[in-house]
């Protein structure tokens, strides 16, 4: 029976067979350390997993995995388990980029690089609510970079004393806390 959580998403928890988890469009880290997968699997096997994957359904009884690609590749590898324990999330594309980077932030062991890019992927989620903001680059990275470069700009002037106009103004307070 679906529940819904604080985020009014609904969700349940099930037993799933591996081989039916799709990879996640939306991981940012490039890197597993196969000792450490190994180390986790056989943690998992002698204590249970602890936390469950988040997957989402897709077609033809598949899914798709949002968050717990560590576990999941360590139980693939290192375990003789075919099921893993899942918490099934009813969401679009949308609020899983947003669940897939706010958990790779919390994970430990992130490059530089990839904790940069799970932060872009953030704000470019939580901006891409305002269609203005989508028209400003093709890429992620793009528009964070004009958002970010426009707003020190205007910060600029403030502190110069410069003339603000109303517009800017706007967008400032929209995006800035003082």
């Amino acid at each position: 029976m679906p529940i819904t959580d604080h985020k009014n998403y609904p969700f349940s928890f099930s037993m799933i067979d591996i081989k039916k988890i799709d990879p996640s469009p939306y991981q940012h880290r490039k890197y597993f350390d196969e000792n450490s997968l190994r180390e986790l699997g056989a943690s998992i096997l002698r204590d249970g997993l602890i936390e469950p994957i988040i997957i989402r359904p897709q077609k033809k009884g598949r899914f798709q995995l949002i968050a717990g690609e560590r576990r999941l590749r360590a139980i693939k590898n290192y375990t003789d388990m075919t099921n893993i324990q899942a918490k099934i999330v009813v969401v679009d594309d949308l609020q899983a980029r947003r669940i897939s980077s706010a958990e790779n932030l919390l994970r430990e062991d992130l490059s530089v690089i990839e904790t940069i890019e799970a932060t872009i992927e953030i704000i470019d989620v939580e901006m891409s609510k305002e269609p203005e903001y989508l028209t400003v680059g093709k890429t992620p990275l793009e528009r964070v970079a004009k958002l970010l470069t426009k707003l020190d700009s205007i910060r600029r002037n403030r502190e110069r004393g410069s003339v603000v106009l109303e517009a800017e103004n706007d967008l400032s307070n929209k995006y800035v806390l003082f």
